[in-house]
């Protein structure tokens, strides 16, 4: 009997190990920086190799026109012509060059596909374009796109610059001992130098290295450290949060009397929990019916459940308040430094009944690591997975006891991989056949309470980000 459900245990934890890795490989995507525009490209795998699809990647470039003749693609881009064989690797280009793809060019539900590894030589050849592609972050540069920084250290007090070419919007986590810069809109490269020792009062050491789907750079310091920009988005200062002490001799400010001292402003309680609204601005998430929109009835349900949390002696911070769209990053980002215990991203379907609760599938921590231990962005949410269990098993038992149909799962939702609180994601579904009733105030106002209710429930069981 025990080698039975040993053999089970097994069978079931390599057939989840699968599932995790063909849903990662589903989302594997290049990011494509050209001179007038960014944009990201799905991977498409066959017998092992990484394909693109050609006029995805010719689209955003210039004009394309493409016909099939048989098994054949004939391509005219910018006014230059290319032809494909389906299952060949030999192409035709301008004045009759041919030329060889790394593996067979494929054709599929009509359009055709390449392989990553030959796009530099193809972007050459029918964009007349220098292109560079970086395998190990799945990023292809196109033209003089590529943005190189450098560093300086600054003395009284030490500060580190960081300046560049051009603007950058960095991701900024700011943990003890480090601070890193997340370079996932910019097509910022290495320096030359990856990695370099300074041995300073304030900062030990900095390295750089790219990341599927974008930069990191990583500052090493010995003091708790803040991130500004300046320069109109050209310069990042990493320098001490607090400013050293006075130096001997320096005459202390005279002290005022306390009868002329100021009130101290009363401090606002720490939130337990942060509420993210799904979708906003132009990411409506689905359209239930022509007034009915996803990212909507997210917000509805949010300001709800807001509402009974505080009734409830809760504190509660929204990521969003209004109609504004936000990045996966940012949505992390907002978590991580909010001093809240607990996340809970809010979707709404109209697939399904009831209530479904997601926690991240990104791996448990391994025995030799720690929370203090370094991590991926994308991991960075494997530390509070227990955490996230506990939060997602008492929403999932307060639904069950007030009648809820409920399931819970992991799922491949962002942000939950970049949170480091405990996290999971809520998505509602209407109990009857109409998604109308997902914006009935009295639905709404159950969904809210139940979730309320097992929210109030993990007070003092949930640590607080630091």
């Amino acid at each position: 009997m025990l080698r039975a459900e040993s053999i089970f245990v097994r069978v079931a934890t390599l057939l989840l190990f699968l599932l995790a890795v063909g849903l990662a490989a589903e989302t594997r995507r290049v990011v494509v920086y050209a001179p007038k525009t960014n944009y990201q490209l799905d991977i498409l795998v066959r017998d092992g190799v990484d394909y693109l699809g050609l006029t995805d990647l010719l689209e955003p470039l210039g004009h394309v026109e493409s016909r099939l003749e048989d098994n054949k693609l004939k391509l005219s881009f910018n006014g230059g012509e290319a032809e494909f064989q389906d299952g060949k690797r030999q192409y035709r280009v301008r004045a009759n060059a041919r030329l060889d793809l790394a593996a067979n060019f494929l054709l599929v539900n009509g359009r055709g596909y390449v392989p990553v590894v030959s796009v530099t030589q193809l972007l050459s050849r029918i964009a007349v374009q220098p292109a560079e592609f970086h395998d190990g972050s799945c990023r292809l540069f196109i033209g003089s796109t590529k943005i190189s920084y450098s560093a300086e250290l600054r003395h009284d007090p030490s500060r580190l610059v960081l300046s560049f070419p051009a603007p950058v919007k960095p991701s900024t986590l700011v943990e003890k001992g480090r601070v890193h810069l997340l370079f996932h809109r910019e097509p910022v490269v290495s320096s030359g130098a990856d990695k370099v020792s300074y041995g300073d009062s304030f900062l030990l050491s900095t390295s750089f290295a790219e990341i599927p789907g974008g930069a990191e750079f990583i500052a090493t310091v010995q003091q708790p450290a803040t991130v500004s920009i300046g320069d109109g988005g050209r310069t990042v200062i990493i320098s001490p949060a607090t400013q050293p002490p006075s130096a001997p001799g320096t005459v202390p400010a005279p002290t005022a009397s306390p009868a002329a001292q100021p009130h101290s402003p009363v401090p606002r309680p720490r939130p337990f929990v942060i509420l993210d609204a799904a979708h906003g601005g132009s990411e409506t998430g689905s359209v239930f019916s022509p007034t009915l929109i996803e990212k909507e009835i997210n917000l509805m349900l949010a300001r709800q459940l807001q509402k009974e949390l505080e009734s409830r002696g809760i504190s509660v911070v929204l990521t969003r308040v209004a109609d504004n769209p936000l990045t996966g990053d940012q949505r992390a980002i907002a978590a991580n430094t909010s001093h809240s215990s607990l996340y809970i991203a809010i979707h709404s379907s109209a697939s399904g009944h009831g209530v479904r609760v997601y926690t991240s599938m990104v791996p448990a921590l391994q025995p030799r690591q720690t929370r203090r231990s370094f991590l991926p962005w994308e991991l960075a949410q494997s530390p509070h997975l227990d955490q996230s269990r506990i939060a997602a098993s008492a929403i999932a038992a307060e639904c069950a006891y007030r009648g809820l149909p409920v399931r819970s799962s992991a799922a491949p939702l962002r942000p939950l991989n970049n949170v480091t609180i405990a996290a999971v994601a809520v998505e509602v579904a209407p109990l009857g056949a109409s998604a109308d009733e997902l914006a009935a105030p009295e639905f709404q106002q159950r969904i809210a309470a139940t979730l309320a209710t097992s929210i109030a429930s993990l007070r003092g069981k949930l640590g607080a980000a630091q």
